[in-house]
């Protein structure tokens, strides 16, 4: 009798253990729920903040644009980022960049072929100490033929032939992060080069007021003393070109076509990044946003970073 008490008490004790643990697992997984549906609360809240501040670059673009559209340079309010903005639970913070500032890879075929932006592109390289023969390549991935361009281009032939194979594109660039595909372009190369570079579907000018030095020594070829280049850098904040005749006069040793067709003072492109920090999550968006001359803008494509 004493031992059947027994066994009944210690059975007891297995069904209140065996119960409790029951209800710490279910404690447990409801709690990971909860935080899980806070995570996704949060981040869908971010996503919110992060569209909110690419409306708001579209605004000071457009503004910017009906106001003081004939020239764009560092000094505008457009290129001042914003460092962290709180938004209630948020922080957000973003910044605008003039992709007109750069040189865009597919001037080399729009049009037809342009042997000015190859050699543009290749003295560019040797500014930044990295090999001329990476032109080749960029030439023959963005060109509609199979043809080889100089000892450094690749066509399917060498793509295929790769461990992972794939085809040369063979038409623009829509983003530089397709270089990374392209054939002697590694993640060293690629962000040495990219504060340089930039990916737009139409033809365009380098804006002269907001290029980087190494790209406007790339530009004049050595025309232009580099002690001259980068006073003049250090001076558009306040005192931007306005045009291209003033452009010619500062640098009359330049080539007079270069200064007239493939330099400016005012951009249609500019890249937006945004990012948002609410509670445990951060997101990052970017996107490239087209102004026209009346002042509208479109976003062209648009990204998550993280």
């Amino acid at each position: 009798m004493r031992r059947e008490r027994g066994v009944a008490a210690i059975t007891a004790l297995l069904i209140v253990a065996v119960a409790a643990s029951t209800a710490t697992f279910m404690l447990a997984q409801h709690s990971a729920m909860l935080d899980q549906t806070a995570l996704v609360s949060a981040r869908a809240q971010a996503e919110l903040y992060g569209d909110a501040g690419l409306d708001w670059a579209r605004g000071v673009l457009a503004e910017d644009g009906r106001r003081a559209g004939g020239v764009d340079f560092p000094g505008e309010g457009w290129a001042q980022p914003i460092a962290g903005i709180p938004v209630e639970r948020a922080v957000v913070s973003g910044l605008i960049d003039d992709e007109q500032g750069k040189l865009n890879l597919n001037n080399l075929v729009i049009g037809g072929r342009s042997d000015a932006d190859f050699k543009m592109l290749q003295r560019l390289l040797r500014e930044l100490s990295l090999a001329p023969e990476l032109a080749d390549a960029v030439l023959d991935w963005v060109d509609i033929d199979d043809d080889l361009t100089g000892g450094g281009g690749a066509e399917n032939a060498y793509y295929l032939s790769l461990r992972r194979p794939y085809r040369a594109a063979n038409q623009l660039l829509v983003q530089v992060d397709e270089l990374y595909r392209v054939r002697g372009f590694d993640a060293a190369t690629v962000a040495k080069l990219r504060p340089h570079v930039t990916a737009l579907p139409v033809r365009t000018a380098i804006n002269i007021n907001t290029a980087t030095e190494a790209l406007l020594a790339a530009v004049f070829d050595g025309k232009v003393p580099r002690e001259e280049l980068e006073a003049r850098i250090a001076a558009r904040r306040t005192k931007p070109f306005q045009s291209s005749n003033d452009i010619a006069q500062w640098a009359p040793k330049a080539d007079p076509r270069v200064t007239a067709t493939e330099l400016g003072v005012r951009s249609d492109f500019f890249s937006v990044r945004v990012q948002v920090a609410q509670d445990d999550v951060l997101v990052a968006a970017e996107a490239l946003v087209q102004r026209t001359s009346q002042g509208s803008t479109s976003i062209l494509w648009r990204r998550s970073l993280y």
